[in-house]
């Protein structure tokens, strides 16, 4: 999707969800539109920074790796639709919001935003390099973690059951986390054939999606 594109599906995304949960529009909600409106625009300016290279970008995206995964982010942004309806207007479960769940949301959530922001401003520095010189990126937050995009992802996808107490957006956190985990063992196997016992060695010290 083109950067004017997303921003377009963005703004409209944005817009039905206001008219889904007025008149319960309150300042965790709005934290959380502000926040993840804040991630897709990140998005753009990344995807912008690597669409120039149409080998780099397929490549940035695991596309030839995992083709299954972006068939399934369309569904499961637009079923966060839900999420806000049962916020607004339905509630099955009261007992799963509070105040400080939602606190605690929206600290995740924003935890993961703040998160986000610095791995991808390294990797916007340091990927396209990396990959010119068939090198592993091992500094910065991949020091720690093997995918630490897929760690902002799934704390902002983990903060919207505690924002919303939602028993759909535990399910859809559940789904998020079955992707992500998919996704990250088929690129861990990939990088596995690619480069061998150096990748072995680097998974060894690092953290990776269980």
């Amino acid at each position: 999707m083109s950067g004017k594109r997303l921003l377009g599906f963005v703004f409209l995304f944005d817009v039905v969800a206001v008219l889904i949960l007025y008149p319960h529009l309150d300042r965790f909600a709005m934290g959380y539109l502000a926040l993840s409106t804040v991630l897709a625009v990140l998005q753009v300016i990344v995807n912008g920074r690597f669409v120039a290279s149409e080998e780099i970008h397929r490549f940035f995206y695991a596309k030839d790796i995992d083709k299954a995964f972006d068939k399934w982010t369309a569904p499961l942004g637009l079923a966060e639709f839900a999420v806000f309806f049962e916020y607004a207007r339905w509630r099955p479960v009261p007992e799963l919001l509070s105040p400080s769940a939602q606190m605690a949301g929206l600290l995740l959530c924003f935890a993961g935003t703040c998160w986000l922001f610095w791995v991808d401003s390294y990797l916007m520095n340091e990927f396209p390099a990396h990959y010119r010189n068939g090198a592993i990126l091992t500094a910065g937050p991949y020091r720690y973690f093997r995918h630490p995009r897929y760690l902002g992802l799934l704390a902002t996808r983990f903060a919207l059951p505690l924002l919303f107490g939602s028993v759909i957006a535990y399910v859809l956190a559940i789904s998020w986390l079955i992707l992500v985990r998919r996704r990250a063992h088929l690129e861990e196997n990939y990088l596995t054939t690619r480069f061998g016992a150096l990748y072995r060695q680097y998974a060894r010290h690092t953290i990776g999606i269980p």
